[in-house]
C-alpha cells in the first residue's frame, strides 16, 4: 500500500496538479459517456411500446414480391431509355415497411380494501386490459395507417453503364422515383 502511494505521490509531482485534474476529469467523461450508451433493450424499447399501445399492434410485412416488383418494373423502364440497352437493377431497403392494424382495447381496474380486526388495512387492486384486432373481410386486419419500405440503395448493371451522359440520365430518374440521394445510387457498365 505504502509503494502505491509512493508511487501516485511521484506521479502527482511529475505530472502537476492542473494535469493531473484534467486527466483525472478526461477519464471521468469518458466512463460517463460509455456508461450512458449501454442501456439495456427494456428501457430503449419503452416508447416504441408507448407507441404501439396508442396505435395499435403494427404488422411487418416481408413484402419481398412488392419489392421485387419494384425491381422489375425499374428494370423495363430503364431498359426503355435511349442508350441504355439490357439493364439488371439491384435495390436494397432499409426496411421493409409497416402497418398499423386497427385495435379494440377494453381494459379494467378493480380496487378491494380490507380491514381486518385488529386495525390493518389491505388493498388489492388488479387491472385487466384486453385487445382485439378488427377485421374488415374474412382474415384482413383493418390498416389505419401504412408505411411504404425505405430505399436505401440501388444498384443498376446496364450496357450503356460506360457512358457518363446515360449513368447521369439513370441516376436522376431513380432520384426521382424513389427520393434517394445520387451518392447511394450505382451504375455499372454490364460485361
Amino acid at each position: 500500500m505504502e509503494a502505491l502511494k509512493d508511487k501516485l505521490t511521484w506521479l502527482w509531482k511529475k505530472v502537476g496538479t492542473r494535469n493531473m485534474l484534467l486527466l483525472l476529469l478526461a477519464g471521468g467523461l469518458f466512463l460517463l459517456s460509455q456508461a450512458s450508451g449501454q442501456l439495456s433493450e427494456k428501457e430503449k424499447t419503452v416508447p416504441e411500446q408507448a407507441e404501439e399501445q396508442n396505435k395499435g399492434v403494427s404488422v411487418r410485412e416481408e413484402g419481398m414480391h412488392e419489392n421485387s416488383d419494384c425491381e422489375k418494373r425499374l428494370k423495363e423502364l430503364l431498359s426503355g431509355v435511349k442508350g441504355v440497352g439490357k439493364a439488371e437493377v439491384m435495390i436494397t431497403y432499409a426496411n421493409h415497411g409497416e402497418k398499423i392494424v386497427l385495435k379494440d382495447s377494453k381494459s379494467s381496474t378493480e380496487s378491494l380494501n380490507e380491514t381486518d380486526a385488529s386495525g390493518g388495512t389491505r388493498v388489492n387492486i388488479s387491472s385487466q386490459k384486453e385487445e382485439e384486432t378488427i377485421y374488415e373481410a374474412e382474415n384482413t386486419p383493418f390498416v389505419t395507417k401504412e408505411y411504404t419500405a425505405e430505399v436505401s440503395g440501388v444498384l443498376v448493371v446496364c450496357e450503356g453503364g460506360g457512358n457518363a451522359e446515360v449513368a447521369m440520365r439513370i441516376v436522376s430518374a431513380t432520384e426521382a422515383l424513389f427520393g434517394v440521394p445520387a451518392h447511394r445510387i450505382v451504375v455499372l457498365e454490364m460485361k
